[in-house]
């Protein structure tokens, strides 16, 4: 474990998305329909498809729809550069632009998600269980409820515990909502 979650090392993931899928997405997100997904690494992979998607609008990516990387900090000088001017649906349409339906979107993402500094760009409700303290997936959750001091999840961890709920993968699972989604 480490003092700061910057210095922990995140392992890079594979996802791989059908474009048939993706469009599914991107029609909801242009009918403004919230976005509800399930599991920490559905959320990480939309999350890092959008990240991707912004590089390139931004002309800073040309690899090809089934190689994409995401490195663990590479949202910040993205933020910093387009901030919210690239749009969720513009970044995943980049995804896709000329491919068919059945084709595929796949590539690795380190994403690092934690508080107080990500903010999401895709997702809008997240259905997840209750993970273990201290690790990766609470800073996640706890980003994705901007709680950058912890309090308000750990308020509702004590709460599931006084509860009885039962935790970790074969656990209860809960819905959180994106302030202000």
């Amino acid at each position: 474990m480490v003092d700061d979650a910057r210095d922990h090392e995140m392992h890079a993931e594979s996802f791989a998305v059908s474009v048939r899928e993706l469009k599914r997405i991107i029609a909801a997100l242009k009918e403004k329909k919230p976005l509800i997904v399930v599991g920490t690494t559905s959320s990480r992979t939309l999350e890092s498809l959008y990240w991707c998607g912004a590089k390139r609008v931004q002309g800073l990516d040309n690899s090809s729809s089934n190689n994409l990387f995401l490195g663990q900090f590479d949202w910040v000088p993205l933020k910093a550069m387009a901030g919210r001017s690239v749009s969720r649906v513009a970044a995943l349409e980049a995804l896709v632009e000329g491919l068919g339906d059945d084709d595929i979107v796949a590539g690795s993402t380190a994403l690092m998600i934690s508080p107080p500094n990500y903010e999401f760009m895709v997702v809008d409700h997240l259905v997840t269980n209750f993970h273990a303290p201290d690790s990766t997936l609470m800073l996640l959750v706890a980003a994705f409820m901007k709680d950058g001091t912890g309090s308000k999840i750990r308020q509702i961890y004590e709460n599931a515990q006084k509860n009885s709920y039962r935790f970790l993968s074969y656990g209860d699972v809960c819905m959180f909502s994106r302030p202000g989604s």
